[in-house]
């Protein structure tokens, strides 16, 4: 067992370091770990975190470069980088707060949609909050919970939430298109494409266990 010629203490495991004092230990002989490696979400997933990052890096420099080019199109590239940063937040707060996942992501989706739809309308309702930016912070909401479904290991009822606010945020664009108020098309049609994607994936993959859990809730 190893010992601690500072704190006068034996010391259990593998350890080089002393836990309170950090004085390098002495002795050669050294047991096991009475404590069980707990192995975090973010070194888990440690190669994930990295491609995730590397990717959003190019889609931020892409976006701002094809901006700058054409400018004529306005500062579009803000929603793309306001939508990776959603992305960002959402993920992280999901791996530090587990609880209500899905709550905090509609809640978020909720005020970033009203906040947009007010100033358009306080100046001179232009339509952009419904042409882009309600689009794309849905199509980034779904983005978010299908990056949160693979770090995390999901109950299959979670998987049922996610559906149903996929199937939400795919049926908001359509209301949008038929009422004709849109100045763009083409966000809208690329949340709907999305929430197709994300819903034709859990139910062809988590088809089993979502059979499994209705049939549970019905008592079938």
């Amino acid at each position: 067992m190893k010992y601690c010629n500072n704190c006068k203490v034996e010391v259990v495991g593998n350890r080089k370091n002393c836990p309170l004092c950090q004085e390098t230990l002495k002795g050669d002989k050294s047991q096991d770990e009475v404590f069980p490696q707990i192995m975090f979400v973010y070194k888990e997933h440690s190669f994930f975190f990295k491609i995730l990052l590397l990717v959003s890096i190019i889609i931020a420099s892409t976006t701002v470069a094809l901006n700058i080019l054409l400018n004529e199109w306005g500062a579009w590239s803000l929603f793309i980088l306001g939508g990776l940063g959603s992305v960002w937040a959402s993920l992280i707060t999901a791996i530090n707060k587990r609880n209500n996942i899905h709550k905090n992501i509609v809640y978020q989706v909720m005020i970033i949609s009203v906040i947009a739809i007010v100033w358009d309308l306080l100046t001179g309702w232009r339509s952009w909050s419904i042409s882009y930016v309600i689009p794309f912070v849905c199509f980034f909401a779904m983005l978010s919970m299908a990056v949160i479904s693979k770090v995390l290991k999901l109950y299959i009822e979670d998987y049922i939430v996610y559906i149903i606010i996929d199937g939400l945020f795919g049926i908001i664009p359509i209301i949008f298109i038929f009422t004709g108020g849109l100045s763009v098309l083409y966000p809208s049609l690329i949340c709907i494409v999305t929430s197709i994607i994300s819903l034709s994936t859990i139910l062809i993959f988590e088809d089993r266990k979502l059979l499994a859990e209705i049939k549970r809730r019905l008592h079938m």
